[in-house]
């Protein structure tokens, strides 16, 4: 009798457990949302963009005519363009067929399977909290990022590097703006293009 009480005390010590670190691996970022000025770093020259979160979608403006939509709950980036003559195009595509330079703020989305508390720091005139994240991404590859969390600004990122094989993203947040966005800004169009199909669309366009 004690035996089988012994059993089932192991095995309900092992769910609890279990199902602590499974609690543990889906935590996720408790920040607001905002929208922000996202500077990329590197030694030859900074680059800028706006930056949109709202949940866990993120939307990088590149230029006034072309920005990426990221939407990590479909597993899906869309690339949207407006061209001069106020024509618009969608490009549906998967996380891994996106070539173009990605947001580390998009990086840090997704399933968190290790999160290290990692000191403070004064950056950009915040004092922040620094974690070190480990996080798969829709198409199963684990990212590492290390990320500044501003006190004063209820946990928001003002740094992240990211680290994708041997490179690493760095950018700094500037100009942050706490509040939702416009939610037309994450509004995917009625009709986006796949892809896998977009060279057909080329040669439907191209000379006759």
């Amino acid at each position: 009798m004690l035996k089988g009480i012994s059993i089932r005390a192991l095995i309900l010590g092992w769910l609890t457990l279990s199902l602590s670190g499974l609690a543990l691996a889906q935590e996720s970022w408790s920040f607001p949302d905002f929208s922000a000025t996202e500077v990329f770093v590197s030694r030859k020259a900074d680059m800028a963009m706006k930056v949109y979160r709202s949940g866990s979608v993120v939307r990088m403006e590149r230029s006034a005519a072309m920005s990426t939509l990221y939407v990590p709950a479909t597993s899906k980036v869309y690339n949207l363009t407006t061209y001069p003559d106020n024509s618009h195009q969608c490009v549906s595509m998967r996380p891994e067929q996106a070539k173009m330079l990605p947001s580390p703020l998009e990086l840090i989305q997704g399933l968190i399977v290790k999160r290290t508390a990692g000191g403070s720091e004064a950056i950009e005139g915040h004092q922040t909290t620094i974690q070190t994240v480990e996080v798969v991404q829709p198409d199963g590859k684990t990212i590492e990022s290390k990320v500044w969390l501003a006190n004063d600004l209820k946990g928001i990122p003002v740094k992240i590097e990211s680290y994708i094989d041997k490179i690493t993203l760095r950018t700094v947040y500037r100009n942050i703006e706490i509040g939702a966005p416009d939610a037309a800004l994450f509004q995917v169009p009625a009709k986006c293009t796949p892809f896998e199909k977009m060279g057909q669309v080329a040669e439907m366009r191209g000379p006759k």
